[in-house]
């Protein structure tokens, strides 16, 4: 019941001004950890340094770069030849009203954005992992180097075998445009699945699925990693064949301390190398949140992020060197954890 008490108990967190998504910063738990003891600890790593070790003196960036930039232009001059070009390549949602309302707004730049998205290149040059059983107990499946990794470098790409788009609900009721992903004043929204060209169609899953997982899978949203305010990119579990789009399987290396109540043996272990007075009787969730978050971009040794400002794929980078065999590991944040906890009560429930 940890997740439950620490989502119940969050609201504690306001008086210090911490939100939930500044807690994925190492720097917003130490400021956490400083205020509540009046102590002085420095996290490890701020997380402007950790994006700034992704450089574009990779020669794996820029390929990937020219590579998007050069199916871009295929897409657009394909366009010229026959507008139904771009239809065709570009993701579709299973549900055939859905691929009618957007055929009704969506723009050209915006199709060709989703379609780059949603696209799996031919990179033979990022051959540099593998799948395999995770080292992290009740992990299941994960990530492992294959070769010597220089931090800066990427390892994999993070897969849109499945875009989730966030739109403007069309509801009745609602103010502003509900087509226009601008507008401010759309608050509510609708959640749509779209599915890359590539997947085949067998492995296209409905949405009770994606959203709420089957007896056998977790939900498919359980990969997602958010792109921008309208997208993000979900890698499909069954396709893990291909090392240049395998970041999907890169755990949480804290990911166990978040499903602990704080006076865990884990839990004690993890604040008390955070030098964190566990005999206080204020020791509680905020502390299981700090121990977590400072925990896991410790051992974090990669990270997941836009290849550039284009946005048009997801990469995972390493954050320091990485040795051949060692697991590939990425902070969640605890929001994950929350959303994750969250799903397993539902479903304790219906099951009841």
């Amino acid at each position: 019941m940890a997740l439950f008490a620490l989502a119940t108990h969050f609201l504690m967190l306001t008086s210090l001004k911490i939100s939930l998504m500044q807690l994925l910063l190492p720097q917003a738990a130490a400021f956490l950890i400083n205020h509540r003891y009046g102590c002085h600890y420095s996290p490890p790593r701020s997380l402007a340094a950790l994006r700034a070790t992704s450089t574009l003196d990779d020669p794996n960036i820029q390929h990937i770069n020219q590579l998007l930039m050069d199916k871009k232009q295929e897409l657009l001059d394909g366009l010229l030849d026959d507008p139904s070009n771009l239809n065709e390549q570009s993701p579709l949602s299973i549900l055939a009203a859905d691929n009618d309302l957007r055929d009704t707004f969506l723009t050209t730049e915006q199709r060709v954005y989703e379609t780059l998205l949603s696209s799996r290149l031919d990179l033979p040059f990022l051959n540099r992992a593998i799948v395999g059983p995770s080292e992290i107990e009740g992990a299941g499946r994960g990530l492992f180097a294959t070769e010597d990794i220089k931090e800066g470098d990427v390892i994999t790409c993070y897969p849109g075998d499945a875009l989730l788009c966030e739109l403007p609900s069309t509801d009745e009721g609602g103010e502003g445009d509900p087509f226009d992903l601008e507008d401010d004043e759309n608050e509510a929204v609708d959640e749509v699945v779209l599915w890359g060209r590539h997947v085949p169609k067998g492995d296209r899953w409905d949405d009770d699925t994606v959203f709420d997982g089957s007896k056998s899978s977790p939900p498919l949203t359980s990969y997602a990693v958010t792109m921008s305010d309208v997208y993000s990119v979900m890698g499909h579990p069954s396709l893990d064949d291909n090392p240049a789009y395998i970041g999907h399987f890169a755990n949480d290396g804290a990911g166990h301390l978040a499903y602990e109540m704080p006076d865990s043996p884990r839990n004690i272990e993890a604040s008390l190398e955070l030098g964190l007075d566990t005999e206080s009787s204020e020791f509680g969730v905020e502390d299981n949140i700090a121990a977590y978050v400072l925990k896991s971009f410790d051992v974090a040794n990669a990270m997941h992020q836009p290849v550039d400002d284009d946005e048009f794929h997801m990469v995972t980078v390493a954050i320091r060197d990485i040795k051949k065999g060692e697991e590939i590991l990425v902070t969640y944040g605890p929001d994950y954890w929350i959303s994750d906890y969250a799903g397993h009560i539902a479903d304790a429930e219906d099951d009841s």
